[in-house]
C-alpha cells in the first residue's frame, strides 16, 4: 500500500510538522508501506519526494527543493522532489494520506477537503471536526451544550476590538469576569504559538495585539493559580478508546513551544498522580469530547486539574504532536500500544472511516 505523508504546509508550525513526520518515519513499517513524502512549502508548493525505505537521518533532509529530478541529500542539504500533480491521488487505489500538518492549513480541515474531493482515504478526522475543533471559541461553546467542565472565558473578535471606542469595554470585561492571571490565545492555532500569560491589565493590550497576529478571533480563559496540566489520548472512530492520562510537568509557567517541541525541558509524567475517580473524569470528558465535534481517528484531550481536584477541559487536538518529546505517543506507548502500532491502527481506522463514507455517498 502506498502511504503518502503530507507535511510542512502554510502553516505558523511547519517546522513542528517536519519534526512530527521524521520521528513518524523512525518508525514505519517500511515492509507494509511504500512510504512517500510529499513536501507542502510555506507558499503552499506541493514537491514529491523520493519513496522512502528507511528512516531519515534528519529533520533538514524531509524539506524539497524543486528539481527536475528527485534526489536525497545529506544534512545540511535539502532534498530534492519534483512538482506533485493532485491528480496522482485522484481516485487513488490501494494508497492512504497520513497528512501530518499541525495548525492552520492542515489541522483545520483545510487539507482535509482537498482530500475529500480527491476521494482518497486519509488519516485524523474530516473537515468538520477538524475546524470545530481547531476554533477554540467554536469548541468550547459545543462542550458546553455537552456539559464538560471548562474554565470561564472570554471570546474577542478584532473587528470589534481593533475599534478604539471598544477596547477599554473588553478589557473592564475580561478583568470583571475572569480576573487575572489570563491566557490569551489566538482563536485557531496550537503549539502554544502566540499565547500569553497576563497577570495585570496593563499587560492585557498587548497579549492581545499578539494574538491577533495568528488570528482575527481570540479567547481569554480565566488561569487557574497552581493547576495541574494533565493530557489524555483519544484512539478510534465509532467506538473511541482513551488512554492513561499524563501529566506536564513544567519547569516554566506553561508549556510553551520550546519546551513541546526545541529543548525537550518539559517533563512528561506518565500516568499521571491522580485519584481513580480523577482519571475516570478525565476519560469520560476526552470520549465525551471527541464525540461532540465528531471526530475519527484521534484526539488528544488537554486538562486542568486545580487545587480542589476539579478537573476542566482545556482544548482537544485532532492532529497532535508527533514528535520525540510529544505527549500523544507516549500515553499509548504506556497503555500498551507501541508507536509503529499506533500509526499502524491510525492509518487502518482512516481506510475504515473512508469505507463508511464510500457507502453513504452511495445512498444518495
Amino acid at each position: 500500500m502506498k502511504l503518502y505523508f503530507m507535511y510542512g504546509g502554510r502553516t505558523a508550525e511547519h517546522d513542528v510538522t517536519i519534526m512530527s513526520t521524521h520521528s513518524a518515519l523512525e518508525a514505519i513499517d517500511y515492509h507494509k508501506y511504500e512510504v512517500i513524502p510529499v513536501y507542502i512549502t510555506r507558499a503552499g508548493e506541493f514537491i514529491k519526494g523520493l519513496p522512502i525505505t528507511e528512516p531519515v537521518p534528519n529533520d533538514q533532509a524531509l524539506k524539497l527543493d524543486v528539481a527536475n529530478e528527485a534526489s536525497w541529500r545529506k544534512e545540511p542539504e535539502h532534498s530534492l522532489g519534483t512538482k506533485f500533480q493532485l491528480e496522482e491521488l485522484a481516485n487513488a487505489k490501494d494508497a492512504v494520506v497520513f497528512p501530518m500538518i499541525h495548525g492552520t492549513f492542515g489541522e483545520d480541515g483545510t487539507i482535509q477537503g482537498l482530500l475529500e474531493v480527491l476521494n482518497v482515504p486519509y488519516v485524523g478526522a474530516g473537515i468538520r471536526a477538524s475546524a470545530v475543533a481547531m476554533d477554540k471559541i467554536m469548541s468550547k461553546i459545543i462542550f458546553d451544550e455537552f456539559g464538560i467542565p471548562q474554565v470561564p472565558y472570554v471570546a474577542v473578535l478584532a473587528a470589534h476590538y481593533q475599534d478604539e471606542n471598544n477596547v477599554e469595554a473588553v478589557h473592564e470585561k475580561i478583568a470583571t469576569k475572569l480576573g487575572f492571571p489570563v491566557y490569551v490565545k489566538p482563536a485557531n492555532g496550537g503549539s502554544s504559538i502566540g499565547i500569553t500569560k497576563v497577570d495585570t491589565s496593563d499587560d492585557l493590550k498587548a497579549a492581545l495585539d499578539l494574538a491577533f497576529k495568528y488570528d482575527d478571533r481570540v479567547i481569554v480563559e480565566k488561569g487557574i493559580v497552581n493547576a495541574r496540566e494533565l493530557a489524555v489520548g483519544v484512539l478510534g472512530n465509532e467506538n473511541p478508546k482513551a488512554s492513561i492520562a499524563g501529566e506536564i510537568g513544567k519547569k516554566q509557567e506553561f508549556y510553551d513551544f520550546e519546551s513541546k517541541f526545541v529543548d525537550g525541558s518539559t517533563k512528561l509524567i506518565i500516568p499521571a498522580s491522580i485519584t481513580p475517580e480523577q482519571l475516570a473524569a478525565v476519560q469520560k470528558y476526552s470520549i465525551l469530547a471527541f464525540n461532540a465535534v465528531g471526530a475519527t481517528g484521534l484526539t488528544r484531550a488537554d486538562f486542568f486539574l486545580d487545587e480542589a481536584g476539579a478537573v476542566y477541559l482545556n482544548e482537544i487536538q485532532t492532529l497532535p504532536g508527533f514528535t520525540k518529546f510529544s505527549m500523544y505517543p507516549y500515553l499509548w506507548q504506556a497503555s500498551g500500544v507501541s508507536y509503529a502500532e499506533l500509526i499502524d491502527q491510525l492509518i487502518q481506522l482512516g481506510i475504515a472511516e473512508f469505507e463508511v463514507k464510500s457507502q453513504i455517498s452511495a445512498n444518495f
